[in-house]
């Protein structure tokens, strides 16, 4: 199972570091679970998550999000994810269906919100987000 997680987590970034074309941006997915591993490096920052599904089995799943630099003009910082983190993440689903995702949005329990930037457009990419939502957009996950 690890094994398999981790050729997941090394496919993906490569994948996604070319074309985001590997995530279904119309299906966006709000994932909970504990943090075991975050990795603020370039080119893409990544967030392994175990998530508990709807039958009680845990599923990692490996999330990207965009580089460092630019995420840190979005308010994020190296120190803002630790392992054993409780979260709640939008995400942009595999189109294939794995446990990957492009992330989208991270809610603390604190209520802070940290946005994603990838895939906005260029004044807002230098602005940064105009709002915030309060509350997870996506479907679920079970």
């Amino acid at each position: 199972m690890l094994a398999g997680a981790g050729a997941l987590f090394l496919t993906a970034p490569a994948a996604a570091h070319h074309s985001y074309a590997l995530f279904d941006h119309n299906k966006l997915t709000s994932l909970v679970g504990t943090v075991k591993e975050f990795k603020w490096a370039n080119p893409h920052v990544y967030l392994m998550m175990d998530v508990k599904k709807a039958d009680g089995t845990i599923e990692e799943w490996a999330l990207v999000g965009s580089s460092p630099n630019m995420m840190s003009r979005w308010g994020w910082n190296a120190a803002d994810i630790k392992v054993g983190d409780q979260l709640t993440v939008d995400a942009f689903r595999a189109v294939d269906g794995k446990p990957i995702g492009q992330l989208s949005a991270v809610f603390f329990p604190s209520g802070k919100v940290l946005l994603d930037p990838g895939g906005k457009p260029g004044e807002e990419l230098a602005s940064g987000p105009s709002n915030l939502p309060s509350k997870p957009q996506g479907e679920a996950y079970k």
